[in-house]
């Protein structure tokens, strides 16, 4: 009888280009790029401001983990949660 050599930890994404995974190396290759092509078009102090905020906002979407999840999945919650109504209507119906 043939065997078969069954994968484990298939919920783990592979590792792409070193020790990061393709979505991790495609948030910090589009911050770098966003800032590489913002440098040219902004002067410095502004280019700076903007890679205050780009170059972090990049890290954490790469690194960060919220309570075992990944940083966008946070994003998407509060975005969520911001633009979902939050006024709930209770009606009281009688028992008969």
């Amino acid at each position: 009888m043939a065997q078969f050599q069954v994968p484990q930890f298939i919920e783990v994404e592979d590792k792409i280009i070193g020790p990061l995974t393709l979505k991790q190396f495609m948030y910090l290759v589009v911050g770098g790029a966003l800032l590489f092509i913002l440098y040219f078009f902004l002067q410095f102090f502004l280019w700076f401001f903007a890679a205050l905020i780009i170059a972090p906002l990049a890290l954490a979407l790469a690194f960060l983990k919220i309570n075992g999840r990944p940083f966008i999945y946070f994003i998407m919650s509060v975005i969520t949660f911001i633009f979902k109504p939050k006024l709930y209507l209770w009606k009281k119906t009688e028992r008969q």
